[in-house]
């Protein structure tokens, strides 16, 4: 079966490395990472953090580079998966 040209399974897997590559982020990474997941753009992520929007929009660069992502979407389905299979909270 396929998405857009790509094969599921090739999409899922790219979910699932992401997933796993959340273990790498550090403590302020994750909660960036859970907030984007949460649908906060970067002027709220900010506001909740009590940091800059500017801090705000590097720690979300720094987690889409760190997670190998392309979009805020790709974040929050690797911070899903990480709930749904137990690896983060």
């Amino acid at each position: 079966m396929s998405y857009g040209g790509l094969p599921l399974d090739g999409i899922v897997a790219g979910h699932r490395a992401r997933a796993r590559l959340l273990s790498r982020l550090s403590p302020r990474q994750r909660q960036v990472a859970e907030l984007v997941a949460g649908g906060l753009s970067d002027p709220e992520i900010a506001g909740r953090l009590l940091i800059s929007r500017r801090t705000a929009r590097a720690h979300v660069a720094d987690v889409l580079r760190h997670l190998e992502a392309t979009s805020r979407v790709e974040i929050a389905c690797a911070v899903v998966l990480a709930q749904v299979l137990g690896s983060i909270g």
